[in-house]
């Protein structure tokens, strides 16, 4: 059972008798899934994360960082009485990237602090303008350009990477907060740090980094940016609903059955 540790051909060879490598998770993309199919290894994760916990964390960091909740609370404790003018949040637009699971989670949360929501989905945007009278869903373009806090929920894809570039950037509004509890990689750093220093857009909340930790990220000391260990799914529940899937799982391939969530059939 793998969480964030690179499992490539390396570590792979020096396992002989591994028969299955499941992920604690959702995203594979720190193991070797070609390595692991020529080598006749079962690669299995965990889809069914909590989405409530992701959406927890992203409305919890859009809120802290619109109402400046770090800095106030290292002004109490330094003995200081600073008040910080905050941004409030009630009809403003949010605009969710993403319309799976968690988007739709995000936007439950945001619909009780009244803000109006718009959304993207290549995939599940008819589905969502179907089902869900309370999300427009907007051509991307229309998106970044209209939405005051934007909240990325991809799944990290070849096209996927580098989703929140220069261009995409380039199209927001100045006073804009990008929240992202996806992965680190969906966001361009370099693009991101220009746009937070050059005044491009307001601010960066994430839980993810394109490198894990970001010990050497510029970010880290912009005071434009707040950020957490990748713990959008880190809760008791969670990890209690993880681990079952996990036991689910390996009980399943070793009486011999084929469970759903095998990634190199």
């Amino acid at each position: 059972v793998v969480s964030g540790y690179r499992v490539d051909d390396a570590v792979l060879a020096r396992s002989t008798g591994l028969r299955l490598i499941i992920k604690h998770g959702i995203g594979v993309d720190n193991i070797d899934i070609p390595a692991a199919t020529r080598r006749n290894v079962l690669v299995m994760n965990t889809p069914q994360v909590n989405p409530l916990a992701v959406a927890d964390l992203a409305m919890t960091l859009l809120l802290s960082f619109s109402r400046r909740i770090v800095e106030a609370y290292q002004s109490v404790v330094s003995g200081k009485w600073n008040q910080f003018l905050g941004v409030g949040v009630h009809g403003k637009t949010l605009g969710i990237i993403g319309l799976g699971r968690i988007g739709l989670a995000v936007a439950d949360r945001a619909k009780g602090f009244g803000m109006h929501l718009i959304g993207f989905d290549p995939y599940a945007g008819e589905r969502v303008r179907a089902e869900r009278s309370d999300i427009e869903v907007v051509a991307l373009d229309e998106l970044l350009r209209t939405s005051d806090f934007i909240s990325l929920n991809l799944p990290l894809t070849e096209e996927t990477v580098g989703f929140i570039g220069r261009e995409a950037l380039r199209q927001m509004k100045p006073g804009t907060i990008v929240v992202n509890t996806s992965r680190g990689r969906v966001v361009d750093e370099a693009a991101m740090y220009e746009a937070l220093t050059g005044g491009r857009i307001a601010g960066y909340a994430t839980d993810v980094f394109e490198k894990e930790p970001p010990t050497d990220s510029p970010l880290l000391k912009l005071p434009n940016v707040l950020c957490t260990p990748h713990i959008g799914w880190y809760t008791q529940e969670s990890m209690k609903h993880l681990g079952d899937q996990v036991v689910t799982s390996v009980l399943a391939v070793y009486n011999g059955e084929r469970p759903g969530n095998i990634l190199n059939p």
